[in-house]
């Protein structure tokens, strides 16, 4: 995760949580440009400000670093997993259906067959 998502990520939950950047910067015992330059990216925040930030925003230092939690992310996969594997399904339990109509449709065109030959095998023996 480079610094632009991290300052993109706290600039987010600063404003999520509706606090200023003079409020943070108070808490956080710099000045108000000091913070500024921090959001903007133009000081390296992975040092001991991004833990004092995090626990300033209430808020996980991986949601910061990567912009979301672990934990809904691995929630969110496993959702998109199942929908996925739901379509699957739909589309073979489709595929199934229109198989065994055709199924059905070559049985009965063999039992067709099946008369015809059996009818022609009679006509054959009747006409020796």
């Amino acid at each position: 995760m480079d610094n632009s998502s991290i300052k993109d990520n706290i600039r987010k939950i600063r404003k999520a949580r509706r606090l200023t950047q003079e409020e943070i910067a108070l808490q956080l015992g710099m000045s108000l440009t000091a913070y500024r330059d921090l959001e903007k990216g133009n000081t390296s925040i992975i040092n001991s400000n991004l833990h004092k930030i995090a626990s300033l925003l209430d808020t996980p230092t991986e949601e910061i670093v990567l912009g979301y939690l672990p934990s809904q992310m691995a929630g969110t996969a496993l959702k998109e997993v199942q929908q996925e594997y739901s379509d699957r399904i739909s589309v073979l339990e489709r595929r199934i259906g229109d198989l065994e109509k055709l199924t059905c449709s070559l049985e009965e065109t063999i039992r067709s067959k099946n008369e015809i030959i059996s009818m022609l095998k009679k006509r054959l023996g009747e006409d020796k």
